[in-house]
């Protein structure tokens, strides 16, 4: 069934369009030059789905998400006579939107911006909230900008090409939204796998409805992730420090972090008894859980260089049960610690 929804926030305003067609692009062009950002492979599998207009089309993977490529593709924009009245659409997944939300923000110090994300993580996470950045090495998002699209067209029939695993990936966004925010998706996704999740287009219209509006919620009440949006890198800050290290996809990357947090949550005595065990169970359903064993000091000395870091303590996303969390700030030596007797 077809929603709209509204982000407001201080540096704009997104409209949300849920399980919404590509015939809307046009209208909400408004007859702007305009330019599609995607990858490859969505352009070779859904580039004919798409209104005509100028096409940039960049590799897949993470390593395009790079001030090189942002680079490029201001050459593009150029190239292509775009102005500031002119409009992006960038379609694909969080690479793309990210990348596309940042080169969009800083051309002519901005210039218009949509998104249609094309993976289950953009649709319910990367696509939404304004965050656009590139990385700096092995360093994640590190140099970006917050900028709210004007549209993000959310159209799930993309799903039905996405590789399982950048499905399964995608769940693990979805998860982390039952834990911090809305319980009730814990409970739609229990005792089923990824599978019947793919399958069942009613339950997948509902858990990404659902993380639409979780997401939506806590970035209008802190756009600049100073206060509660922070709760938001629940699962990131260990997620990110391995993602690379152990060329895991973000989604079991995010899984294991989640994995972390929960034993510390744990550890530090703020969880509810039966919380972990029932995600654990989600995670190993969907298989979320990577089958690794961390070089726990590496991956110390990535979070020692972690953005949210203020001082010496990083702002660690914690449990208490589902929908509630608590932030606690700890240095990395603490949290190597927590981990120390844990069976992570």
């Amino acid at each position: 069934m077809q929603k709209e929804y509204s982000l407001h926030s201080r540096c704009g305003s997104s409209r949300i369009f849920l399980d919404e067609g590509l015939e809307r692009l046009g209208p909400l062009a408004g007859g702007r030059r305009t330019v599609l950002l995607t990858d490859e492979r969505v352009h070779a599998l859904h580039g004919e789905r798409f209104p005509e207009m100028e096409v940039i089309s960049i590799p897949q993977g993470e390593q395009a998400k790079s001030l090189g490529r942002a680079t490029l593709l201001y050459q593009e924009m150029i190239r292509h006579k775009m102005d500031k009245a002119s409009l992006l659409i960038a379609a694909g997944g969080g690479v793309v939107t990210d990348l596309g939300g940042f080169v969009a923000s800083t051309y002519q110090r901005g210039m218009g911006l949509g998104f249609v994300p094309t993976t289950l993580l953009a649709m319910v996470d990367a696509a939404l909230g304004g965050k656009n950045g590139v990385n700096l090495g092995e360093y994640k998002n590190m140099v970006g900008t917050i900028r709210q699209p004007e549209f993000v067209l959310i159209d799930p029939s993309f799903l039905q090409t996405l590789p399982r695993k950048e499905f399964i990936s995608g769940l693990a966004e979805v998860v982390k939204y039952g834990l911090i925010s809305d319980p009730a998706i814990l409970d739609l996704l229990e005792g089923k796998d990824a599978d019947e999740v793919a399958l069942d287009g009613d339950l997948l219209a509902e858990i990404i409805d659902r993380s639409v509006q979780a997401k939506i919620k806590v970035v209008e009440e802190d756009e600049d992730d100073s206060g509660v949006r922070r709760i938001l890198n629940f699962g990131h800050t260990y997620g990110h420090g391995i993602e690379r290290l152990h060329d895991l996809s973000h989604g079991r990357a995010v899984a294991y972090g989640m994995m972390v947090a929960l034993a510390l949550s744990e550890k530090l005595g703020l969880l509810e008894t039966g919380v972990r065990e029932k995600a654990m169970r989600i995670l190993r359903q969907l298989e979320l859980i990577p089958d690794i064993q961390p070089d726990r000091e590496r991956v110390m000395e990535i979070i020692a260089r972690d953005k949210k870091r203020r001082g010496d303590r990083i702002a660690f996303v914690l449990l208490r049960r589902p929908g509630v969390t608590e932030i606690v700030p700890l240095t990395p030596e603490e949290i190597a610690g927590h981990l120390e007797d844990t069976d992570l």
